[in-house]
């Protein structure tokens, strides 16, 4: 029987570490699982941004193209040599760039971009060609204006189709959601403006080459891309974040504006100045193109430093998850073999002496006649203590549990207001992403500070800060507590309410913008007080969050353009 019992005690003993053991794996492979997935979709992310900056370059080049292609169908005969072997070299580059974009997009696991790579881009690539080579090979005499601008626009449409490519790259990327995403957006933007500015000059290129007045179409054209190039250069500077603002990104925006904005825009509207007023061009087509061709580099220098960027940072990203990847799986692996250890010693070194000892003194009580009670009261007494071990096992995972649950609240609460995050946002429509129905009943308001980077510039981002939280709290003021409040930017704000109308959802809109107008805010080391607005943009219903999201957007630019501090819908 004492044997029996000792035997009890140590499988007790062995149970008791085991599941110590197995609560370390609890633990760990989870942590090690989620970091490997971390890990692999920072690569992934590298990856994509590659790929993507590939495409950009590939749609660079394409829009490129046309000026070699201008030069060749402008020229006079004695340049024509000249310039024809220029667009003939020039072609050799594009071509070995959609080789070597086929090959990125294919290694990144894009297959069905590679086929619209090989189908819709290179076809309409190649017959922008046809008709550029059509054109160059009619002899001169038989030319026409109407002819030349045909192969301009042939042209337009391979580079839309180079634009459609780039689109979709940002579409299938499964990383849209990585801090890698706002480069994304500066990529399209900028490869748009690029191609805008070609087209600046290509829209007058070919009544210009004939020495002809500029049609009203073409003059239409050069003035709505002028106003989309002015537009697409401010729009990089304003969702580009503060903190990416860099000195050299700085200097390269304010370069495009220098170069390109303040001195290459102005010769084209020269030249449609004189078409109006029916004065000879001060330029030739192939003078245009040498004037204005070196000022679109700028643009290229902008989106290759924003390119090179966002590759530093998804490598950065790549690196931190990897370490902790290591870090995790080597921290696991201690853990596991100081508790296997642990177990093992305590077995034979702790353990063991110490029934080697209760049964000397049982076996003496026994010798001695002792009373058989004091033995059970001891075996009671120890059942005690392994029932204590497992009751603070179980309260340290619900702490560990515990923990958890503030981290994760933490992580999806903005720091500064209090209120919910973009990372709350994800994981909201991740629930209600396989529920398209709900997306009918629901009313989206974004909320936009007015003017806030001038309060930031004049008073300083602390006094920013304090006109955020204000705003924060007027809008837990004004909603119900089922509504969701979101941080979406600096000074954007977004609340989603469900199972509302759009008039209910207007007045309530209203609501939130005169509880902020009636804030008053004291200056710092000043007497003065000031006050701030709100735009607001309200949609309800829609297919999908991103086309609620959409709606709402549109409808804050409106209020932006009736004068701010007003609400559209």
């Amino acid at each position: 029987m004492l044997k029996l019992r000792s035997e009890q005690i140590s499988k007790r003993l062995l149970v008791s570490m085991l599941i110590i053991v197995l609560s370390l794996l609890c633990i760990s492979i989870p942590l090690i699982v989620s970091s490997y997935k971390e890990y692999v979709k920072a690569q992934h992310a590298l990856i994509e941004i590659q790929s993507l900056g590939a495409v950009a370059d590939l749609a660079n080049k394409i829009s490129r193209e046309r000026g070699p292609s201008n030069k060749a169908m402008s020229s006079s005969p004695k340049e024509r040599q000249k310039n024809l072997q220029d667009l003939k070299e020039y072609r050799k580059q594009v071509d070995q760039q959609i080789a070597s974009t086929f090959q990125t997009l294919k290694q990144a696991g894009f297959t069905g971009l590679t086929r619209e790579l090989k189908s819709d881009l290179v076809q309409s690539l190649s017959l922008g060609r046809q008709s550029i080579d059509q054109y160059i090979q009619t002899p001169f005499k038989e030319r026409q204006s109407k002819q030349l601008d045909d192969a301009i626009l042939k042209m337009f449409q391979a580079w839309d189709s180079s634009h459609e490519l780039l689109k979709n790259v940002v579409m299938q990327s499964q990383n849209k959601d990585s801090s890698v995403a706002n480069y994304y957006t500066q990529i399209l933007i900028l490869a748009d403006l690029r191609d805008q500015a070609g087209r600046v000059a290509s829209n007058v290129m070919a009544y210009l080459s004939f020495s002809e007045p500029q049609p009203s179409d073409n003059i239409a054209r050069s003035l709505q891309t002028q106003k989309q190039v002015r537009y697409l250069w401010d729009l990089v500077n304003t969702i580009q974040p503060e903190q990416d603002k860099t000195p050299e990104f700085i200097q390269l925006h304010q370069q495009v504006k220098t170069e390109f904005i303040d001195q290459g825009l102005p010769i084209i509207m020269r030249l449609i100045d004189e078409s109006r007023h029916h004065q000879p061009y001060y330029l030739t087509g192939t003078q245009l193109t040498d004037a204005v061709s070196n000022k679109f580099l700028t643009v290229i220098n902008l989106q290759k430093y924003l390119l090179e960027s966002s590759v530093q940072v998804a490598k950065a990203e790549q690196n931190i998850a990897q370490q902790k990847f290591l870090v995790t799986l080597l921290v696991s692996i201690i853990s596991l073999m100081a508790a296997l250890f642990t177990m093992i010693y305590a077995q034979r070194k702790v353990f063991a002496p110490l029934i080697q000892a209760r049964n000397m003194i049982v076996e003496l009580s026994y010798a001695n006649a002792r009373d058989h009670t004091d033995i059970a009261v001891r075996k009671n007494q120890e059942t005690y203590s392994l029932y204590d071990a497992m009751q603070k096992l179980q309260n340290m995972l619900k702490q560990r549990d515990a923990f958890e649950f503030q981290l994760k609240n933490i992580a999806n609460t903005d720091k500064l207001t209090g209120v919910s995050n973009r990372l709350f946002l994800d994981e909201y429509l991740k629930t209600v992403e396989y529920l398209p129905q709900h997306f009918d009943y629901l009313s989206l308001i974004i909320i936009d500070i007015d003017n806030f980077k001038r309060v930031n510039d004049q008073y300083g981002h602390i006094f920013g800060d304090s006109v955020i939280v204000s705003v924060a709290e007027s809008l837990k003021e004004n909603v119900r507590s089922t509504d969701l409040i979101i941080r979406f930017g600096g000074d954007e704000f977004l609340v989603v309410i469900d199972q509302i109308g759009f008039e209910q959802a207007l007045i309530s809109a209203e609501k939130i913008r005169e509880s902020i107008s009636a804030l008053d805010f004291q200056l710092p080391e000043s007497d003065q007080k000031l006050t701030v607005s709100v735009s607001i943009g309200v949609a309800v219903g829609a297919e999908n969050w991103i086309a609620l999201l959409e709606k709402a957007d549109k409808s804050l630019f409106k209020a932006k353009a009736q004068g701010k501090n007003v609400v559209a819908g």
